[in-house]
């Protein structure tokens, strides 16, 4: 699945989005440490660099694959160039030259996560890397764990046969207009569609004044009927000695009746033991079934679901 660009205005978003923000403010606020080495893998605009030093933290080194210079801008106009070091570069294939990594890092700031699984998992084998790489044996990573949940339910507001249906009649429609075939790019719209459904509308949707329940991204429940109670699916502890991705299936046991037609996945990020953001994803089935209270309900959460953001039955 493709990433998601961080642009300006993304950005800006973002820092308005002030229930979140403050959230994450306490948090990092709450683990400096007097004088700690800090890295903010991810930086952005430098917002959680700027609060670890206002906290107490010695020096940041912030890194980001874009608009560095708007950190370094704003770190200079807040007066905090002299112990802020921001590097540009990808997390994956991260290079601190010209950082003096004598002394490793005490705190590791990951807030790199956007609220998709299909995206998240390999940032956080990347969030272990960085640690391993570049943090001392004692440091403090936040958030210190990601958290998975799934539901299944019926999403009454989209339905992925129906859509692909309709683009099977679109490509009728082309052939006819134009005497032309148009099914490859018929076939490669299909292919997204499953992706371009997974997150709620407000998490796209182009404002700058974000709502308050920015921190608690869900799907509106007037959408989605509920069949199954919350399932644990998985959590990535950056406390931990290694990194564990997703499992190869999800296992659901229905509570109510209806017709299952997806998985809502809801991803809590976790500082101090409490979640600092809450937000929600959606995998269509490939197929919506009927289901009765009691069925046991397995789903294959492996290449194909990674790929494609599909759940079939495992």
């Amino acid at each position: 699945m493709s990433d998601i660009p961080f642009t300006v205005d993304l950005h800006m978003r973002l820092l308005l989005s002030l229930d979140r923000g403050h959230a994450v403010q306490r948090a990092v606020a709450a683990a400096v440490r007097p004088g700690a080495r800090v890295l903010d893998a991810g930086t952005g605009s430098g917002l959680l660099s700027f609060v670890a030093l206002a906290a107490g933290a010695g020096e940041a080194v912030a890194v980001d694959r874009h608009h560095v210079e708007m950190a370094r801008t704003l770190a200079a106009h807040n007066g905090l160039a002299d112990r802020m070091t921001v590097v540009q570069g990808d997390l994956s294939q991260l290079h601190l030259s010209g950082v003096d990594l004598g002394r490793r890092f005490d705190l590791l700031l990951a807030f790199i996560h956007v609220n998709n699984p299909l995206v998240d998992e390999e940032r956080a084998r990347m969030v272990h890397e960085v640690r391993d790489r570049f943090c001392a044996d004692d440091c403090v990573v936040l958030p210190e764990a990601v958290r998975y949940r799934a539901v299944g339910c019926d999403r009454l507001d989209w339905d992925l046969p129906t859509e692909l249906a309709d683009l099977d009649d679109a490509a009728g429609m082309l052939r006819g207009a134009y005497g032309l075939d148009f099914q490859p790019l018929v076939d490669a719209a299909k292919r997204g569609v499953a992706r371009s459904a997974s997150r709620p509308e407000s998490a796209v949707r182009p404002q700058w004044r974000s709502p308050t329940t920015m921190g608690s991204l869900r799907f509106p429940r007037e959408d989605v009927r509920v069949l199954t109670a919350s399932h644990d699916f998985a959590t990535f502890d950056y406390t931990g000695p290694a990194f564990t991705g997703f499992p190869p299936e999800v296992r659901l046991t229905i509570a109510t009746p209806g017709r299952l037609s997806g998985v809502i996945w809801t991803q809590e990020l976790l500082c101090g033991g409490q979640s600092v953001w809450t937000t929600e994803a959606y995998s269509p089935l490939a197929t919506p079934w009927a289901v009765s209270a009691g069925d046991e309900v397995t789903l294959a959460t492996g290449d194909e679901w990674r790929a494609t953001n599909v759940l079939r039955t495992a």
